[in-house]
């Protein structure tokens, strides 16, 4: 045995004797790794992520470890982590049968050794023998005694294990940071009060069949899909990423179905699931490899996602059940929602988002700045349908000099033309809730962390 391995054991008994002297019980964790050198980036990694689920798993039985005394090493034996424990109710024989409950459900368990020593010091030991989890056919200890594997097969076999183990955590933490920034995009839109035709806190714009807990009820429906959306993001490994529009419409196929079910049929965000459904999919595309969002590589994602989207799906004039959309694309040639995703979304990252970035905030002032930013600009296939091109030219007019007067006036005199006129600026309320959505993304740096 090395020298510094063997010195690394000493230390690490006389570091229980040592808890011992507090005449308190101690739970310590180790990974069970062969051969030379016992740690490494992977090994670092993975044993993170299972001392974090290690306690956690206590805490949930109840057994806490004392964090003022713990201790955090990395030797020649590898990562070691040891805490005395403070409390607790239950025997140590019982705290060492549920450490070994922690070994058997988790993925990787038996490539880890958690230890528990009594008040004395002494080990607590289980009687049981380990099975090899290298072949499973032998019990570990007579593999090891009699030499039966290599022990450099054995560590490559262990760090694909836990390679592959930390990546599958790494995704589901993004996916879950990234469904979470979704929905708090979607309820920043929603509560945002007062908003002019749209659905606020207090009242309910130009709609009679919808209120806030409409949307709070769609919002609760279809938000279950977003971490789906993420993980096909993650899994999707085709050339072309316009084959991925398929997979990303089958989940928003079901989200609508939610949707409508929640709302008892009343359309409040199909714009939105559309939306939402291309921008969750290309954050999987870019955190399947990378730690950081980048504007250009997301913009290219979902262009090349949304490729010709509106000759597939628009030039059809003989449809018997047209969409509003394709009906304003049929009388004006204004594509839309389409349209938007088909160049990137240019009203959020030319308009929303850089009001956003420029006050730095979700504050209400910040958001109907990025409103107003993207109203002014955007051809709103909802105002077109219902009331025509002079009206949404006039809506277009008077959220730019809300921009450029930044007052209560000029923003109550917006409200009350959408009221006089019955409009609802729908799509430029869905933009700023993808526009919300990349804030926060950009915001919060590193995934996964």
């Amino acid at each position: 045995m090395p020298e510094q391995l063997l010195k690394a054991r000493e230390e690490r008994a006389a570091l229980r004797r040592d808890m011992a002297l507090l005449q308190l019980p101690s739970v310590s964790l180790n990974l069970n790794v062969p051969g030379m050198p016992k740690t490494n980036e992977i090994t670092r990694k993975f044993f993170q992520l299972c001392l974090d689920e290690l306690k956690l798993f206590l805490r949930a039985h109840l057994i806490v470890p004392d964090e003022e005394y713990c201790l955090e090493i990395t030797d020649a034996a590898g990562e070691f982590f040891i805490a005395p424990i403070t409390d607790y109710i239950y025997s140590v024989k019982e705290i060492k049968e549920i450490c070994e409950r922690f070994e058997e459900t988790h993925a990787l368990g038996r490539f880890l050794d958690v230890d528990v020593t009594d008040k004395n010091g002494e080990p607590v030991g289980s009687g049981k023998s380990k099975m090899c989890f290298f072949c499973g056919q032998k019990p570990a200890i007579e593999c090891r005694r009699e030499g039966l594997h290599h022990p450099d097969a054995i560590r490559q076999f262990m760090f694909t294990k836990m390679n592959r183990y930390c990546e599958i955590k790494r995704r589901e933490q993004i996916a879950k940071q990234l469904s979470s920034l979704a929905l708090q995009a979607m309820l920043y839109e929603i509560s945002l009060t007062p908003k002019p035709g749209l659905v606020d806190k207090l009242n309910n714009g130009s709609h009679v069949d919808m209120n806030f807990h409409t949307f709070l009820r769609s919002s609760a429906a279809i938000s279950p899909f977003f971490e789906e959306l993420v993980q096909a993001g993650f899994q999707f490994t085709g050339k072309d990423l316009a084959n991925a529009l398929p997979i990303i419409r089958n989940t928003g196929l079901r989200m609508e179905r939610a949707m409508f079910f929640a709302t008892n049929g009343i359309n409040t965000q199909k714009g939105l699931v559309f939306l939402m459904s291309i921008s969750l999919f290309a954050c999987g595309q870019i955190f399947a490899k990378e730690e950081q969002f980048d504007d250009a590589q997301f913009r290219d994602m979902v262009r090349t996602i949304c490729r010709n989207i509106t000759d597939r799906e628009l030039n059809r004039a003989h449809s018997a059940q047209n969409s509003h959309g394709e009906e304003v694309f049929v009388k004006y040639q204004i594509r839309g929602i389409r349209g938007e995703a088909e160049e990137g979304f240019p009203r959020v990252f030319e308009y929303g988002l850089p009001a956003l970035m420029r006050n730095g905030d979700l504050s209400d002032f910040s958001l109907a700045q990025a409103f107003l930013a993207i109203a002014a600009q955007l051809p709103d296939s909802n105002i077109l349908f219902r009331s025509g091109h002079d009206v949404w030219e006039n809506f277009r007019r008077l959220a730019s000099e809300a921009i450029q007067n930044s007052n209560k006036e000029y923003f109550v005199k917006l409200i009350d033309f959408c009221n006089e006129k019955h409009i609802s600026p729908g799509g430029s309320a869905d933009l700023l809730v993808i526009s919300i959505f990349i804030f926060t993304v950009k915001k919060l740096g590193a995934m996964g962390a």
